[in-house]
């Protein structure tokens, strides 16, 4: 890998960090602040939004930490020197998906073999014809032939 690449990677990857500790220390604050509303009294639906912010923040929070911790395994990998390496066949990882996801550990083909070891496997169906009127079929017995 060419020095020019790792040092764009690098820069991604630190960008990505700062942007995911931001974000956690804003939801802090904000799990702070509805905390604090939540000790005034309030009507059921309040309640409700509460919740389900808090809800939605920490789930948002679990898959941010996740990512900070690929991100920081990566940085890890660029200080060792063996950034940018599939860990599943050993080959190169295109720069394109570098670019795309700095922090991956696989390439595309291997990334989804483990997607599918792990369950997590989502397949492409494409686009192609979805939006075709031909395909598209109404069936409805309320409308007669003009």
């Amino acid at each position: 890998m060419n020095k020019e690449l790792l040092e764009k990677c690098k820069k991604k990857l630190l960008e990505e960090k700062a942007k995911i500790l931001e974000r956690y220390f804003e939801k802090e604050e904000t799990q702070q602040r509805l905390g604090e509303e939540s000790k005034e009294p309030r009507d059921w639906e309040d309640i409700g939004q509460m919740t389900y912010t808090e809800e939605l923040l920490d789930n948002l929070s679990q898959v941010e930490m996740a990512t900070l911790k690929e991100i920081d395994y990566a940085l890890e990998k660029i200080d060792k020197g063996v950034y940018g390496i599939c860990e599943n066949c050993g080959e190169e990882i295109p720069e394109p998906r570098l670019c795309a996801i700095p922090w991956t550990r696989y390439c595309a083909k291997c990334a989804e073999e483990v997607e599918r070891e792990m369950g997590t496997y989502m397949p492409s169906y494409g686009v192609e014809g979805m939006y075709n009127p031909e395909n598209i079929q109404v069936e409805r017995e309320d409308i007669g032939e003009a």
